[in-house]
């Protein structure tokens, strides 16, 4: 609407120019000065073809998009707005004879042949085209630089990924463990150096990729728990459905952050141990911890790198990650992803 009003002031400024410029190249004639018929006539066809083509691109804008559907936006733009643009003209035709001029309709008819529409019809097409290339091309730029921004923030997302995974508190309580270890069980010690490589082996395998097979988050999981076991002992229990689609993708090291988060968050001991279950629900991959945070924690401040999660999801998929806090128990719900030609 204020597009339009902007438009119609716009139309009477310019209806008067011309009106100006045709009173100078008269001559200066005084009666066609003061004469309003002139102007009120180029306000009818300025008023007339700007409105219909400014209600035109405003439902165009609503109904199609330069990013999703440039060519289809162009082509139904161009001849869409020509053939609108010559009804509107023959609609300000009408209104300059019949009703500024007293023509009766059947004689402006008379007059009327289809020659009158082709200077306004080409007028149209050139001025719509023009208009067009030049918001197909600004849609083009946008797209690369939108591709280009994804881009970087999928770079950065895994280097932020990557960064917190398997952070230094855990590598120090590891190595802590590690040494207990040596000392009371070197069977143990050897088990726990080997599944450490395992999983920082893997760390350092995915680290460039984007998505996973589900079945391997799952084999990297149950490697990782087993360190988690060997720390914790009967503090931490973690259990995996048999009936997950091991096909499906999901961001890589997205499981073990969550399964960090609750282990940093919660209180752990054998009294008040943390219990950690991975299942499948419909197209997603349910984590559920019990809910036993520490006093430093609120329930607030549990999503660390949660965001992390969310940003490398939003490359692939529109579905929104689903975080659940209640009856004691922390659960996030991962969206598994379909990838073609898999």
């Amino acid at each position: 609407m204020k597009s339009l009003k902007t438009f119609l002031l716009l139309s009477v400024v310019i209806s008067l120019l011309i009106h100006f410029i045709n009173f100078m190249a008269l001559g200066f004639d005084q009666d066609f000065l003061w004469s309003w018929k002139n102007p009120l006539i180029n306000f009818i066809y300025a008023g007339c073809i700007g409105v219909a083509n400014i209600l035109f691109f405003s439902y165009l804008n609503t109904h199609l998009s330069w990013e999703k559907t440039p060519k289809k936006m162009l082509f139904v733009g161009v001849f869409g707005s020509v053939i609108l643009s010559t009804v509107a003209f023959f609609v300000a035709r009408v209104t300059h004879f019949v009703v500024v001029e007293n023509y009766s309709f059947s004689q402006f008819l008379e007059i009327e042949f289809f020659g009158n529409y082709i200077f306004a019809m080409l007028i149209a097409f050139i001025v719509t085209l023009c208009f067009h290339l030049f918001y197909f091309w600004k849609a083009l730029q946008e797209s690369k630089l939108k591709n280009q921004q994804i881009i970087a923030e999928q770079n950065t997302a895994k280097f932020e990924a990557l960064k917190s995974q398997l952070d230094p508190h855990f590598l120090f309580n590891s190595l802590n463990v590690l040494t207990s270890l040596i000392e009371e069980d070197q069977e143990k010690a050897t088990q726990f150096t080997t599944s450490l490589s395992q999983v920082y082996r893997y760390v350092l395998e995915q680290r460039n990729k984007d998505l996973v097979k589900v079945k391997e988050e799952i084999d990297f999981i149950q490697v990782y728990a087993k360190l988690l076991l060997m720390r914790f002992e009967d503090a931490f229990e973690l259990e995996l459905s048999n009936a997950i689609n091991q096909e499906l993708f999901i961001p890589p090291l997205a499981l073990q952050l969550l399964i960090e988060n609750a282990i940093k968050h919660n209180k752990i001991s054998v009294q008040q141990p943390l219990k950690v279950s991975i299942e499948q629900e419909n197209d997603y991959l349910i984590v559920k911890n019990t809910l036993q945070l520490k006093s430093h924690f609120t329930s607030e401040n549990t999503g660390i790198g949660l965001s992390n999660i969310k940003s490398r999801y939003a490359n692939f998929t529109n579905l929104p990650i689903q975080i659940i806090d209640k009856n004691n128990c922390f659960q996030v719900s991962l969206p598994l992803i379909k990838v073609a030609n898999e």
